[in-house]
């Protein structure tokens, strides 16, 4: 027999005596409300049960600008600038908010004042921020690492790691021709002049001229060499190099603006000006009366003196050279200048006293110099040979 016949069997046997069919129907209402019971019971404990289960899911917590409280499950919660969701009862970190207050989930990257940043998740379960790129002055973003250039092509920057922070680093320039790039510090040669790419005092980078080049020796700012006739300096003008001549040269002498020397009965004088230079005939070699050499400048007249006669010179310019010139003779008599004449000729003077005529010649002698001779008119002939004469002059 099943258990279920087993238990209801019983009620199908013949009712005791004295007891009638209402009892039967007590038997089978008691049953009933039983069941009811445990059902009641039953749908107790169950929603019991599903209460706690979901208060246990619940976070308490701060957030949305609203004091701590309960928070559902799969609610968000915005706490200054990272935001969560309500997950089994604990706050799940979701992401972060970017400097305009746009939601970003964990990854996602703003950019803010040149450097890229990214909400990210610890090690430690935390959210932070991570600066993660540099961005150039067209926009785009580089990596830590990454190198560009600027709109000009004069420098190229790079984007660096710095602690926990990125930064743009200039790391030097191009050269002019654009086909490299220089580190900081870096030189290189281009035509006559050094260049190097330098940071100045105040943080600006910039390709300067250092220095000079002169057939291939390098010479710094401030050194000088000779070439040829003229000694050269490397300067600085506006910030740029310069080969600027600063002297001559004169048989391995070096001489500066102003000085002087000799040479094939001229003086010459190193002449340096903004604009030219050059060794400059300024004056002429001769001689005082007694012998010594003097300096005679261009245009000056002067007279060279002997017993009865003197000789006026003066100082000419021709072809680059300085020369002196004999302007003429002057016969003296008893100490006065009697008469003149001019280079190369000749004249017959009657007026001495004792009537006699006299020969007077203005002309060169053996050693160049010019002189005044006399003669008598015996010696006429061969006296004024290649002379012409010339009338006397008082």
């Amino acid at each position: 027999m099943k258990a279920a016949e087993a238990f209801s069997a019983p009620l199908r046997q013949p009712l005791p005596p004295g007891v009638g069919k209402d009892f039967a129907g007590v038997v089978n209402c008691t049953m009933y409300s039983g069941a009811l019971l445990l059902l009641a019971f039953a749908g107790l404990a169950s929603g019991y049960i599903n209460s706690d289960y979901a208060s246990r899911r619940r976070c308490w917590s701060r957030g949305n600008n609203q004091p701590a409280r309960w928070w559902n499950e799969g609610e968000r919660i915005d706490r200054g600038k990272y935001w969560y969701e309500c997950q089994n009862g604990e706050l799940a970190p979701r992401g972060c908010f970017s400097n305009t207050n746009e939601r970003l989930f964990v990854g996602g990257k703003f950019v803010q004042d040149g450097y890229e940043t990214q909400c990210v998740l610890g090690s430690d379960g935390y959210l932070k921020f991570e600066f993660t790129g540099c961005q150039s002055s067209d926009g785009k973003t580089h990596s830590v690492g990454e190198t560009w250039e600027d709109e000009r092509r004069m420098y190229w920057f790079v984007c660096r790691q710095d602690g926990p922070y990125v930064k743009i680093d200039i790391g030097g320039c191009l050269t002019h021709d654009k086909s490299r790039r220089l580190n900081l510090g870096d030189s290189y040669d281009l035509g006559d002049y050094t260049y190097k790419c330098m940071k100045k005092y105040n943080g600006t980078i910039q390709m300067c001229s250092v220095g000079c080049i002169h057939q291939g020796v390098h010479y710094s700012v401030g050194q000088q060499w000779p070439d040829g006739d003229f000694l050269y300096y490397c300067k600085l003008n506006g910030g740029r190099c310069q080969k600027a001549c600063v002297g001559c040269m004169h048989e391995g002498r070096q001489l500066y603006d102003g000085d002087r020397y000799h040479k094939d009965a001229t003086v010459y004088q190193c002449e340096i000006r903004p604009d030219r230079y050059g060794h400059k005939p300024v004056g002429c070699v001769a001689r005082d009366e007694d012998g010594r050499v003097v300096d005679k400048v261009i245009g000056c007249r002067w007279y060279s003196y002997s017993k009865n006669a003197k000789v006026e010179q003066t100082c000419e310019l021709k072809d680059n050279k300085a020369v002196v010139k004999t302007v003429g003779c002057i016969y003296r008599h008893q100490g006065y200048d009697t008469l003149f004449l001019y280079p190369g000729t000749y004249t017959i003077w009657n007026q001495k006293l004792d009537g006699t005529a006299l020969g007077v010649t203005c002309q060169s002698s053996a050693d160049g110099q010019p002189s005044l001779d006399t003669f008598e008119m015996s010696e006429l002939p061969y006296k004024t040979r290649g002379l012409k004469y010339d009338q006397p002059r008082g």
